[in-house]
């Protein structure tokens, strides 16, 4: 049988690394977002090798785990470093970084592949015609993209970028293989002292489904204000 006192005693405990969640969801799209619009513009602008190096890195993230990204990068990143420091001689111990960078860098892999899509498509949506009449009113290529395309191509995007962040939130949950203690790890902790794993594991849903469900309510009155504000223009 479950046991609920367990479940109710440490539910709190669980929902304290919260923080840490939304920490690693903050930094992976703060990443994300910017790297995502440059490489959504070398494909717009057809850049020839930015691009086949742009739709390189779509193909290999979306085409591998989560999770098999995330090991890399924590193998990875501290031996290239740790290489790296030796051969120039620099006492630098790699091991002492909080294993939180290596979560963003890994969360934001995964994030920036989808948002480059995201905002692709949304800036390749808007009607060709209303650029073209930009400029012929006498409007810089500046203003076209801030007056005409933009906030329409917004309008587009805010659904999937929506997604995007609830996916983000999700892919946080496997930090604790990074050694990131969030709700997650927290619950895995916790679990193995008390050997109530799936107690646990049952206070980490409850945590997320609520977070996400506060997030998805966030992110819908966002749409609705960008789309008041699109009707109102």
């Amino acid at each position: 049988m479950l046991d609920t006192k367990t479940m109710v005693d440490n539910l709190i405990d669980i929902a304290a690394y919260l923080p840490v969640t939304i920490k690693l969801t903050i930094g992976a799209l703060l990443i994300a977002i910017p790297f995502s619009i440059l490489f959504a513009a070398a494909e717009i602008k057809r850049i020839p090798v930015i691009t086949r190096l742009v739709r390189l890195y779509l193909s290999i993230i979306k085409g591998t785990p989560v999770l098999l990204q995330m090991f890399m990068i924590y193998a990875l990143i501290p031996f290239w470093l740790n290489t790296f420091f030796t051969s120039t001689g620099k006492n630098i111990n790699i091991y002492d970084i909080d294993p939180i960078w290596y979560g963003y860098i890994a969360i934001s892999l995964s994030a920036t592949a989808f948002l480059t899509e995201a905002v692709r498509s949304s800036i390749l949506s808007v009607d060709k015609g209303q650029k073209e009449a930009g400029y012929m009113v006498g409007l810089s290529k500046w203003q076209v993209y801030k007056e005409i395309i933009l906030p329409q191509a917004l309008t587009v995007a805010l659904p999937i970028f929506g997604n995007v962040i609830v996916d983000v939130i999700k892919s946080t949950s496997l930090a604790f293989t990074m050694s990131v203690t969030e709700v997650m790890g927290r619950a895995k902790i916790i679990g193995g002292m008390t050997t109530r794993y799936l107690e646990m594991y049952i206070d980490a849903f409850f945590v997320y489904v609520i977070f996400i469900f506060f997030v998805e309510i966030m992110i819908k009155y966002i749409e609705k204000s960008v789309t008041r504000y699109k009707s109102a223009r």
